[in-house]
């Protein structure tokens, strides 16, 4: 009861501490809010509705070439610098898939006289440069099962509203298609311990 007494008596004191907004603490605030802001971005947080979700079969076949493009740097970069195990074989699984996805994108962007010419946008070339600039080992591995999880959550919500709401069958197939692989991405890395 005691303990009970005590964490509730530290509960109000930090609310208390945390109402109270002297004019000093506004700047700390928005400086705060905007280096989070700016976090979240280049992790992919901040993408709200289905602004980043094209449905037009260029638009989709460029996303869907960064999003592989990224893919493929950060397993490279993950095979020289991660350490566990793990980390290893789910990147040797996403290099390999993500080289096969982006041969079968070009084939079915090719079917619709789409011409695909991979490049990273601005939010994977930071998340890049993070893990370039991350030390190896331990804080790596963290850092890039991190992006996994995140790169392929925002991937399988691009290629599930492909899917369904597309304008190119066979690019629509793909979609379907590539799904599985990218659940099976994301399934490993949420199994990574680390």
């Amino acid at each position: 009861m005691r303990i009970a007494a005590l964490t509730t008596v530290a509960a109000f004191a930090l609310a208390a501490a945390a109402c109270n907004n002297e004019a000093g603490n506004d700047v700390s605030t928005d400086v705060n809010l905007a280096e989070d802001t700016a976090a979240n971005d280049v992790l992919g947080a901040n993408v709200t509705g289905n602004a980043a979700m094209p449905t037009d079969s260029a638009g989709f076949a460029n996303a869907v070439a960064a999003a592989d493009l990224y893919e493929l740097e950060s397993a490279r970069l993950a095979a020289d610098k991660a350490s566990n195990a793990d980390v290893k074989s789910l990147a040797k699984h996403i290099r390999a898939d993500h080289e096969k996805s982006t041969s079968e994108l070009k084939s079915a962007a090719g079917t619709a006289n789409i011409s695909v010419a991979p490049k990273l946008d601005a939010e994977k070339q930071g998340m890049l440069d993070q893990l370039k600039t991350t030390a190896r080992g331990a804080d790596f591995d963290r850092l890039y099962v991190e992006q996994q999880k995140t790169a392929h959550q925002k991937a399988l919500a691009l290629l599930q509203g492909y899917s369904s709401g597309g304008d190119n069958e066979a690019l629509k197939a793909f979609a379907t298609k590539t799904s599985a692989a990218v659940k099976s991405h994301l399934d490993h890395a949420n199994s990574i311990k680390l």
